[in-house]
Parts: structure tokens; C-alpha cells; sequence
């Protein structure tokens, strides 16, 4: 008997329109934008505090399976001084994925509120639960929460999810946290479960987390978050899904059916990360380089006739041109370089730039991003 769940998924997964798991640009290409993470080497002090870690451990075992007590303690004491608990998982992925899909079962389904243009998971998991979706413009709500509301308040059926995800993938807009703060509220106020997905939230301006607001529920509203970003570190995956114990402790044991629990080695590694201070001196450093060349190439892309609409934690996110309005080359042709086109994200005639990338020349960048759309 088919399972409606993944018969849905797949589908959504294997649409000829489905952007996630592939991409259309050459594979033979140079420069590598696409994937969304910040790729910079690690310092030889960061590695050997990372060897020195691992060389203390004295046995490879399970861990608790909430996660390590250091690590879940060491987190929350940066996310939110005043405490709270937190599930330790494979990478914010599935983080994102357990906490939908309970916001999902406290409400008894959807709809689900969700940002458009916007990580394309989120849809496929609302959808394959048998959910709809409503879309809302990020960059719209960031403006002006009140209509946020207003489409909470019109919408029939009335929404029972929201999902946030600030700063936003792909188009980088980012909010402050007294607009965090009027979001949660109104969430509460018309009783929607949230999910808070703030894997980029130390690349925004400032560290804006919906667990500060003062009408953050943990029994209803729950903060996502992983090191694929945050630590420059996204094969240890390592995630994090903030909510009451009473939530997670339920989550645990639905967990547990399917995974014993996260790394340890992954774990003390990432516990490592958050409190050597060669390695916070280096994230330090490459949250700046990672500010400093996304605004360079936007720069370079806005000189070289691009239409980039807004750029901000990993991403700059691009008006697609016509080809025959680029302007002629000046030089050889350069190199070529992989983005992502903005069908997947539900905005076919714009296209997602990941520029956080070691050694990179803004300039070069940007010639190399216009010979691909050269050819699209």
C-alpha cells in the first residue's frame, strides 16, 4: 500500500520544475555559487583545537539523546542567556523538518504560512503531510509586519502554522528584533504555531532570534538553527530545535524510532567551535569576509548591467536578465560560474548567488556570473 507522505514528497522531489536537488547550470563550470554555505579553510590553531578535543575523548559511545549536555548548555547560553531547552539533531534540516511537522500535528494540519520566494523544503514537507500552503512576501513583512497580520486576519481557511526565516533564503532580507518581536506576537495573538528558521542569524546585522520576544510560547513556537552556517561547518551536522521540555521531550522519542542520536565526535567538535577562542577569532573573521565581498559583488554585478534586488546573509539575489540586453564584452571570454535559478525558490525570472567563498575576486565573480547568463 503506497504511503501518501511519500508518494507526495517524491513526487514534489522529482517535478520536472523542482529546483532542490539539482541545479541547471553546466556542471562543467568554474566558480561554484550555488551551494549556500561559507566555504573558508580552517586556521592550523582551529584544527589543532579541534585534534586536541577528540584526543581527550576517551571512548566513542552514544550520546545523551537530547544531545551533549556541554553543547546543548553552551548553545543556549548564546541564543538566550535566561535558559531554555534544546534537541540536538542532525543538521538544522532536520531540526526544520521534526518542527513543522509537529507545529503541523498540535494544530491538526494546515493551512501553513510560508515565505515565497523560500526554501523549497518547506513547501514540499507541508504538502506531503496533506497541508496547504499560503505564500507571504518576506521582503514585504520585513517592511511592514501589519500585513502579516492583515493576511492572517483575510485568509479563509485561517492559517494554523507560520514559518519565518529571517535573514532569508535566498534573498538575504533580514529584520530587526522589535519587527521579530510584533511577528511572534501576532502569531500568538490568532494562535498560529511558528517555526523560526535562523540558520543565518549570525550573518545578519544584528542577532535577531524569535526566542527574545517577549511572547516566544516554547510550547507552540520553535526556534531552528544549525553550525552548517553559523560555524562555517556544514558537514558536522549538527542542528538545534529550541522548544519547551515537554515538546522535546516528545520529539526525542519519536526521534529515537529512527536514530540512536547525534555524533558525539560531531558534537564535542562543535562544542569546540562555539568555545575556543581561535576559532571564534577566525568565525569573526569570516563573517566579515563573508559581508565584505557579498557587498563587492554586488557592486560588480550592479556595474556590469545586473538588476540585484537585495543581498544579505550568504546570498545575493538577482533580477534575471535579458541575454542580448548584457552589454558587449570588453575581453576574452572569462570563466564560467554555477548560481541557482529562482524556479526552485518560486521566482523562475530571478536567480540565487552564494558568494561566501575564500580568496574570492569580487570582480571575476561578476564577469564570470554574466557569461553564464549569457547563455540562459
Amino acid at each position: 500500500m503506497d504511503d501518501p507522505y511519500f508518494v507526495r514528497l517524491l513526487d514534489a522531489l522529482t517535478a520536472p520544475t523542482a529546483g532542490y536537488t539539482r541545479s541547471t547550470t553546466p556542471a562543467e563550470s568554474g566558480l561554484d555559487f550555488v551551494l549556500g554555505e561559507a566555504r573558508y579553510p580552517m586556521p592550523a590553531a582551529v584544527c589543532q583545537g579541534l585534534s586536541a578535543r577528540l584526543a581527550a575523548m576517551d571512548r566513542i559511545w552514544y550520546s545523551d539523546p537530547r544531545g551533549e549536555a556541554g553543547l546543548r548548555a553552551t548553545y543556549l547560553g548564546h541564543l538566550r542567556p535566561n535558559g531554555g531547552t534544546v534537541l540536538v539533531t542532525a543538521g538544522g534540516k532536520e531540526a526544520a523538518c521534526l518542527a513543522l511537522r509537529f507545529a503541523l500535528h498540535q494544530q491538526g494540519g494546515g493551512p501553513v504560512l510560508v515565505p515565497s520566494p523560500g526554501w523549497e523544503p518547506y513547501r514540499f514537507w507541508v504538502e506531503a503531510a496533506g497541508a496547504t500552503t499560503l505564500s507571504y512576501d518576506p521582503a514585504s513583512v520585513a517592511a511592514d509586519p501589519g500585513r502579516l497580520r492583515a493576511l492572517i486576519a483575510e485568509s479563509d481557511p485561517r492559517p494554523r502554522v507560520l514559518v519565518l526565516n529571517y535573514p532569508h533564503n535566498p534573498t538575504g532580507t533580514e529584520i530587526s528584533q522589535a519587527v521579530m518581536d510584533e511577528i511572534v506576537a501576532n502569531a500568538t495573538v490568532f494562535g498560529l504555531n511558528l517555526v523560526s528558521d535562523e540558520v543565518y542569524r549570525v550573518f545578519g546585522q544584528m542577532p535577531v532570534t524569535a526566542a527574545r520576544a517577549l511572547a516566544f510560547d516554547p510550547h507552540h513556537h520553535f526556534v531552528v538553527d544549525s553550525v552548517s552556517k553559523s560555524l562555517a561547518s556544514a558537514g558536522l551536522r549538527v542542528g538545534f530545535l529550541v522548544a519547551d521540555r515537554q515538546v522535546l521531550d516528545a520529539l526525542t522519542a519519536f526521534r529515537s524510532s529512527y536514530a540512536s542520536c547525534t555524533s558525539m565526535l560531531t558534537q564535542h567538535l562543535a562544542t569546540t567551535l562555539l568555545t575556543d577562542p581561535d576559532a571564534s577569532a577566525w568565525l569573526t573573521q569570516v563573517r566579515q569576509a563573508v559581508t565584505d565581498d557579498r557587498a563587492a559583488t554586488a557592486a560588480a554585478l550592479t556595474d556590469a548591467g545586473i538588476d540585484v534586488v537585495s543581498h544579505g546573509g550568504l546570498y545575493l539575489w538577482c533580477k534575471t536578465p535579458d541575454p542580448a540586453a548584457l552589454p558587449a564584452r570588453e575581453t576574452a571570454a572569462p570563466a564560467r560560474a554555477r548560481v541557482t535559478p529562482g524556479a526552485g525558490f518560486g521566482a523562475a525570472d530571478h536567480f540565487r548567488v552564494c558568494t561566501a567563498r575564500a580568496n574570492l575576486d569580487p570582480i571575476a565573480a561578476a564577469a564570470a556570473i554574466v557569461e553564464t547568463l549569457r547563455s540562459w
